[in-house]
Order: C-alpha cells, then structure tokens, then sequence
C-alpha cells in the first residue's frame, strides 16, 4: 500500500518544507507497546538536521494515532504518527526497537491510490 502525508504538526522545521511526501508501506510490524505499527520506504528520502548533523531518512516507522483506527486502504485524513528510522537494521528487524528510531511528527495521511 501507498500512503502521501499531506500534513505534518509538531514536527521538525524542515519536515514541512518537504511535505507532502510519499511512502511504500513494506509490512506490518509489532512494537513493544501495540501490534500494528508499519515499516515504510520513502519515495524520496528527506533530509532531518539532529542537532548539527544532516542525515538522510530512507524508512520510517509508522503507526494508526488513535485506538480503535487502523492504516488500511482508502484512508483519507487519516492522523498517524511519525518516527524516522535512524538504524538501518531496523529494516531487517521482525518487531520495532524504540532504540532504532525517532518520533518526530504527527501527519495526516491519505491513501494514495484514492
């Protein structure tokens, strides 16, 4: 599935410049606190300043921001979370280390098929 988030809040000065941006959502994955977050491959990948170091986000983590909602096809306004993948072997990973990533942004996301 494919996902565009449209919409960035709380989120790094720079993140908004490059909204909207486009995701390939890979898998589901467990985290340690619920069931249902999601690895994503970005389309093109964006630039995040931590601190004075430039880094270059390729994968994010991503999850459903309210109980009882899930990302599924044909989201439309859809609040998710947003965290960055900042070790790459979170990718091969089969659950999400809190430790391999950085929650960055809530964003709303539509489905971009719809």
């Amino acid at each position: 599935m494919e996902i565009v988030v449209r919409a960035v809040d709380y989120a790094p000065a720079e993140l908004d410049d490059q909204t909207p941006f486009g995701v390939n959502l890979l898998r589901q994955i467990p985290g340690p606190d619920r069931p249902d977050y999601w690895l994503g491959a970005l389309q093109k990948p964006l630039s995040w300043v931590d601190g004075e170091t430039h880094r270059q986000i390729h994968h994010l983590i991503i999850c459903a921001r309210w109980q009882n909602t899930q990302i599924q096809p044909g989201i439309f306004n859809f609040p998710i979370g947003i965290a960055y993948v900042v070790d790459p072997s979170q990718v091969a990973d089969t659950e999400v280390d809190f430790e391999k990533s950085k929650y960055v942004a809530i964003g709303i996301a539509n489905d971009a098929n719809e």
